[in-house]
C-alpha cells in the first residue's frame, strides 16, 4: 500500500505500507511499515516499522525512529533504534527477549536515556 495506505497478508503473508501507513500479517508472515508508521506480525513472524511495532509468541520486531514504542508475545526478540531528531543517525539502541519476568508479553516498551523501559501509551 503506499502513502497513508495499509495492506493486510494471511498466514504466511507479507505486508508492505509506506509512511503513515498501517501493515498487517498473519502467523509466520512480515509485515513493513513507513516512518510513522505501524507493523503487526502474528506467532513467529517479523515485523519493521519506523512508529510502533507489536509481533506475536517468538516472533521478531525492529523498531527506528526518534519517537517510537514495541512489543511482542513470549520468547520474542525485539530491537530499538532511536534515531537523531536532526538526521537518521542512531544515538541509542537496545535489544532484548519477552521472557515473562523482567520484560512482560504484550507490554509496550521504549528506550528512554539508553534504558529499556515500558512506554506510556
Amino acid at each position: 500500500a503506499g502513502d497513508s495506505g495499509a495492506a493486510t497478508a494471511g498466514n504466511f503473508g507479507a505486508a508492505t505500507a509506506g509512511d503513515s501507513g498501517a501493515a498487517t500479517a498473519g502467523n509466520f508472515g512480515a509485515a513493513t511499515a513507513g516512518d510513522s508508521g505501524a507493523a503487526t506480525a502474528g506467532n513467529f513472524g517479523a515485523a519493521t516499522a519506523g512508529g510502533r511495532v507489536s509481533v506475536g509468541e517468538n516472533g521478531v520486531g525492529t523498531v527506528r525512529g526518534d519517537d517510537v514504542m514495541i512489543r511482542g508475545g513470549k520468547g520474542a526478540m525485539l530491537t530499538i533504534a532511536v534515531e537523531s531528531k536532526t538526521s537518521f543517525d542512531i544515538v541509542a539502541w537496545g535489544s532484548f527477549v519477552i521472557d515473562g519476568k523482567m520484560y512482560k508479553p504484550d507490554t509496550w516498551y521504549t528506550l528512554r536515556n539508553g534504558e529499556i523501559v515500558e512506554a506510556e501509551e
